[in-house]
């Protein structure tokens, strides 16, 4: 990948071959059942509820036999930043103190728990060891974004440098992503609808409302915090897209802040239109490009799925919570277009976008965009699941729970701090 090459390509037609190269990379039809993957994040604290420190997991990882070392971003590199067991990888995040777990595709929910369970059980293993705790929960309680709690990676500190300090938020948050099985006929239409349903993700899965070291405005404070990040670059997308041209010309219309080459990273600031406009459809640099572009749910091409992202960390008795309800989205998702233009018409986009600002702040106290909206949604997601026929539907009752009281794990987090301050917190999110 270069930077520095002079030829002229009309944009549309490198995007008309880019999309085809990137349609490509996904199955034209579903291979059986749609499997499911997960890529949970949790924050590190010590037992006073500072940023813990991710490094210090390696030994006792490693002392358990048959983990393999990854090092920072090229050959050469001496920083250790992943190790794996098998198909099971623990990496360590944007901050120092936030360890990814990045599981394997399930082919259904019970598998999936069965790994993550495994997987997460070893992380707290070696975290205990080291006198650390591990949290279900959406970002560190008591440490701000800060310069000193970034992974010193290469291309971390170059997008620090591009972008600035808002880049400073992503060591602090921790999500539970989700990944889907998607075909290439359903791509655009599996992107626009679970991007328009962000809001009521996050109004059920919220768990971040205690940050900085005191209750904050947002009960998820991950999505609230992650949206200065410029406009229209995290989050819900503004509209909805036509084809798989038009995504993929929205997403080169932002700002592609660096670029590799060979083992550094150079700036670049412009949108990455006009890199393709000097080098033609580029596949490996438009990938790069979409990495760092964080919608509520993006297409995977690595992997041909769809990762929805909006969705905190979940406590530890509920751990499968927010995979449960995407993988339900994703599967009912003609439904759901369905009944998001039948209780909101042809255009749901601004009520949708109103919403989701609401549930940042409020969680489910937020105003639905429709009355009993949230209710219907959950129903068709259960029915989708039940049509699967592997009892996965069980996985939606905490969702269920939550729906009925009206209450979401940021709001236990927040009567937790309230009541006994930090530590009641990390008690009672803590694995």
């Amino acid at each position: 990948m270069t930077v520095s090459r002079a030829l002229r390509v009309p944009v549309p037609a490198a995007i008309e071959a880019l999309a085809d190269q990137y349609g490509r990379r996904f199955p034209p039809a579903l291979r059986g059942m749609r499997r499911i993957g997960r890529e949970a994040e949790f924050p590190l604290v010590w037992p006073d509820g500072r940023a813990g420190d991710a490094s210090l997991l390696w030994e006792p990882l490693l002392a358990e036999g048959g983990g393999r070392v990854a090092y920072d971003d090229a050959a050469g590199g001496s920083m250790i930043v992943r190790v794996d067991f098998g198909a099971v990888g623990y990496e360590i995040e944007m901050g120092r103190a936030t360890v990814e777990v990045v599981l394997p595709p399930a082919d259904d929910l019970h598998q999936l728990a069965a790994i993550s369970e495994v997987a997460v059980g070893r992380l707290v293993r070696a975290a205990t060891s080291r006198g650390m705790v591990v949290m279900g929960y959406g970002i560190q309680p008591r440490t701000p974004g800060l310069a000193a709690l970034m992974t010193p990676k290469r291309r971390y500190i170059a997008l620090h440098r591009a972008v600035g300090r808002h880049w400073l938020h992503f060591t602090t948050t921790a999500s539970d992503q989700t990944q889907v099985d998607v075909a290439r006929s359903e791509l655009v239409d599996v992107t626009n609808v679970m991007n328009l349903l962000a809001g009521p993700i996050i109004a059920l899965t919220a768990n971040s409302s205690v940050y900085a070291g005191r209750v904050g405005r947002f009960v998820s404070g991950r999505e609230g915090l992650l949206g200065t990040l410029g406009r229209h670059r995290h989050g819900m997308t503004p509209r909805r897209f036509t084809s798989l041209e038009d995504w993929l010309a929205f997403i080169c219309g932002q700002t592609c802040h660096v670029l590799p080459r060979g083992r550094r990273f150079v700036p670049y600031g412009r949108p990455f239109a006009a890199y393709l406009a000097t080098h033609g459809p580029d596949l490996k640099a438009y990938l790069w490009h979409e990495h760092y572009v964080w919608h509520s749910a993006r297409l995977r091409a690595h992997h041909a799925t769809i990762e929805i992202r909006p969705a905190c960390q979940q406590p530890p008795d509920q751990p499968l919570a927010a995979a449960a309800l995407s993988l339900g989205l994703v599967e009912a998702w003609p439904s759901l277009w369905a009944l998001v233009r039948d209780r909101l018409g042809p255009d749901p986009w601004p009520a949708m976008k109103i919403y989701r600002a609401g549930a940042i702040r409020r969680g489910l106290r937020a105003r639905e965009p429709a009355p009993g909206f949230l209710a219907e949604l959950v129903a068709l997601c259960e029915e989708a699941l039940r049509r699967r026929g592997r009892g996965e539907e069980t996985f939606l009752q905490p969702i269920h729970h939550r729906l009925e009281m009206r209450q979401v794990p940021a709001d236990r987090a927040a009567r937790l701090f309230r009541s006994g301050g930090i530590l009641a917190l990390i008690d009672g999110m803590k694995f």
